[in-house]
């Protein structure tokens, strides 16, 4: 039995010899590198802040004043739409005489050609062209 417990040992012992470079947290002496001491680098002089020069603020651009191109000459109140169409719903209605200003969009519906107006208080929608005339003050 002694003889037995022997054997066994011997080859714990075998095995630990051999697979103990595996099992081992340390490294061997051999494959270590020394670190190299940490050198001083000198500081970066601190660049001066360089002042910004103010802008030169430009005029506000000038609100285009409202001018009248258009007339309604239709003898009864007419829509004013918010798409080129009759489906649109419309914005309000125009009386007879009521000044628009022609923004410079035309689109053709069907037969009908509508023109894209702006009323004096700002509002924008469409008009049929048939409805309205050039208006000179």
């Amino acid at each position: 039995m002694a003889i037995s417990i022997l054997i066994i040992i011997a080859g714990f012992i075998w095995i630990y010899v051999r697979l103990g470079p595996y099992l081992s947290d340390f490294i061997p002496s051999g494959a270590a590198d020394a670190t190299p001491a940490p050198t001083e680098v000198a500081a970066a002089a601190t660049p001066e802040a360089t002042p910004t020069p103010e802008p030169t603020p430009e005029p506000p651009t000038p609100t285009p004043t409202w001018q009248a191109t258009h007339r309604v000459s239709a003898n009864t109140d007419v829509n004013f739409r918010s798409g080129p169409n009759t489906i649109s719903p419309p914005i309000r209605t125009l009386a007879p005489g009521t000044l628009l200003q022609f923004l410079g969009e035309e689109q053709q519906t069907g037969n009908t050609t509508w023109m894209r107006c702006r009323l004096e208080d700002g509002t924008e929608g469409w008009i049929a062209a048939t409805l309205v005339t050039p208006y000179e003050p």
